[in-house]
């Protein structure tokens, strides 16, 4: 789920029924429980597994479903006119950069995904991590630059930098943290340009 930047009471949910749900909170926030929702976004065959609104264009938003496929929604008229079908892999992550011009994902089949929504064909594929645990990524600021925890086919917990305005094939930056086998959670705060990797069920940090 994802609450607009826009309007802190719009919340958009994804479902394993294939569907997104916005719902328009009232001031207050909720009293009881609902099932009612303000627009259905209906278009994946396979359960949604992420969704992210625009960071730019209000009422906009890219959802990742199980096959691999995204789309981006014109939520006011609840139609996808957009959508990208070449990652054919579940997704572990997905992230718009800083203006929203470029979207990226990484998939379960390890490879990392950038493209313009506007032009799919252009689209930039490379190798991300090689190992098999679930990888994160987040754009720094609007260096164009993208930032990522993974792991290395050894099993070795580690990070890495690209930069998407040179040579993507490989990072400018990689670096080993250890060989813990906890799956690890990102967090980067972009006003202060600072990473900071959890530990799944750990308290490290």
């Amino acid at each position: 789920m994802d609450f607009s930047p826009f309007n802190e009471n719009v919340l958009v949910t994804a479902s394993q029924d294939t569907t997104l749900k916005i719902k328009i909170l009232p001031e207050g926030g909720l009293t009881e429980n609902t099932r009612e929702f303000d627009a259905d976004l209906k278009g994946h065959t396979k359960k949604v597994m992420l969704c992210q609104w625009h960071p730019c264009a209000n009422f906009t938003l890219a959802s990742a479903s199980f096959s691999g496929a995204i789309k981006i929604w014109d939520v006011q008229k609840e139609v996808s006119p957009l959508d990208y079908q070449k990652s054919n892999s579940a997704p572990w992550c997905m992230r718009w950069n800083y203006d929203g011009s470029l979207l990226g994902c990484i998939n379960k089949n390890k490879q990392m995904h950038l493209y313009d929504p506007r032009s799919p064909d252009t689209a930039i594929v490379t190798n991300a991590h090689g190992g098999t645990k679930p990888q994160r990524m987040s754009w720094i600021r609007d260096s164009g630059k993208i930032l990522t925890v993974g792991t290395s086919e050894f099993n070795e917990r580690e990070w890495a930098v690209y930069d998407t305005r040179g040579d993507m094939s490989k990072p400018i930056v990689q670096q080993k943290l250890d060989k813990n086998t906890a799956p690890m959670h990102m967090h980067y705060d972009s006003a202060n340009e600072i990473m900071f990797i959890m530990n799944k069920g750990g308290p490290s940090l």
